[in-house]
């Protein structure tokens, strides 16, 4: 079964092999599909991809396959899908650049030769290409930054000497993408571009977004609310190396409490790029009044997947817009194994990145395992599970008699 994959395995990993009795004797319901037309902010067909409808649902998320020229593409839940279309949208405009005309002659006024430079990169499939592991940013002020994190960024070293690094995060910025992505054509295009501009001595905001319209119609995976060291992530994203990112996520994990042992755990968990930690660490470092905030990065280094790690910073900044919103949560504590704010008034409070919530056995036997937690730490308590989407009739009223209360729609 597809539901044990993706977030939801990040939160069955935290306890319960077999189900309770309570679980086995209710009745279940078979997770729905949907109409990928009409998910809301899914635009089901792009220059470069198709998703392919129905999309099926595993009690929690939506789980997405993307059709494109680069191969089938899976994305396990709406924030998911929507970074991966983002980044299919922007790739797209990336290779409109390259076979332009403005930028072939840019490179031959370079010195260069255009055809080594453009043209479609389907020669090489999702899942071969590999970032290289170095911490050394750059030369002088960035190499202490490095050392700290050996093995642990996506810089290339080379390339932060010979300008690369700083032209592709620029070039990223530019089009509302992860510099660090992990989807290889990406990547992979990212990484033919900024060569050139380096090489050829090319300005980012010149041949690079020479297409009319080119950029700035992409909607960015680096926006949030939340600031890191008085800096937004586009900025940090555009300014920083890898490594300074991290020095930064690694000073405000101290500052929180959170221990060398686990910060470097965290900081060494590659299944988060330096922006995803970034903007996660931003999110729980905002929540300022709240204590315990270490809580929440102990389930953040267990994710174990890219799509767990996408799932805990969603998490992160949905929190984080929670206590904007109401700023009376006194403390972090996990329950089962996800973290949960909890009010002045005793309620347990979580707001997660879930969009098709319905009643099935695996749903249920977890939420019979946050209900047991819950009252563990407070005897006849209730709480509120805030999710992004929807759940079904059946899941409000099997959650309802568990305490709970449902709130849709929860925006970040």
């Amino acid at each position: 079964m597809v539901f044990a994959q993706g977030p939801l395995r990040l939160l069955t990993a935290f306890g319960m092999v077999v189900l309770p009795v309570a679980v086995m004797a209710q009745t279940f319901e078979a997770p729905p599909s949907f109409n990928a037309a009409q998910i809301k902010g899914i635009d089901r067909v792009g220059d470069n991809y198709t998703v392919r409808s129905p999309v099926r649902s595993d009690g929690l998320m939506r789980l997405y396959d993307i059709e494109t020229p680069y191969g089938e593409v899976a994305a396990q839940g709406d924030a998911m899908a929507h970074m991966r279309l983002n980044e299919l949208k922007a790739l797209a405009l990336l290779e409109k650049v390259a076979g332009s005309e403005t930028f072939a002659k840019s490179l031959v006024n370079a010195g260069l030769n255009p055809i080594k430079y453009t043209g479609r990169l389907i020669t090489n499939p999702i899942g071969t290409i590999k970032g290289t592991l170095s911490g050394i940013g750059s030369m002088f002020d960035r190499i202490g930054s490095g050392l700290n994190n050996a093995g642990k960024t996506q810089d290339s070293a080379i390339g932060s000497l010979i300008g690369v690094t700083s032209e592709r995060r620029t070039l990223a910025a530019t089009y509302g993408v992860d510099p660090y992505t992990d989807f290889p054509p990406l990547d992979a295009k990212l990484k033919q571009l900024s060569e050139a501009a380096a090489l050829g001595g090319l300005a980012v905001t010149g041949a690079l977004i020479a297409v009319p319209g080119a950029a700035g119609i992409v909607a960015t995976n680096l926006s949030t609310a939340n600031k890191l060291n008085n800096m937004s992530i586009e900025d940090l994203a555009r300014q920083y190396s890898a490594a300074q990112i991290l020095d930064l996520n690694r000073k405000k994990l101290t500052e929180m409490g959170v221990s060398a042992e686990l910060t470097e755990s965290l900081l060494a968990n590659r299944n988060y790029t330096p922006i995803d930690m970034a903007a996660m660490v931003a999110a729980i470092d905002n929540m300022k009044t709240v204590r315990g905030r270490a809580v929440f990065f102990d389930a953040a280094a267990a994710a174990d997947e890219r799509s767990n790690a996408y799932f805990m910073r969603r998490q992160a900044e949905l929190l984080a817009a929670e206590y904007r919103r109401h700023g009376n949560f006194e403390h972090i504590v996990t329950l089962g194994g996800l973290p949960f704010l909890v009010a002045k008034d005793g309620r347990f409070v979580t707001v997660a990145p879930i969009d098709a919530l319905s009643w099935t056995q695996q749903s249920a036997a977890r939420f019979e395992a946050f209900t047991k937690a819950r009252s563990q730490l407070v005897a006849k308590s209730t709480g509120e599970i805030r999710i992004t989407g929807q759940a079904t009739p059946l899941a409000r009223k099997q959650l309802k008699t568990l305490g709970w209360t449902v709130v849709e729609n929860q925006r970040g």
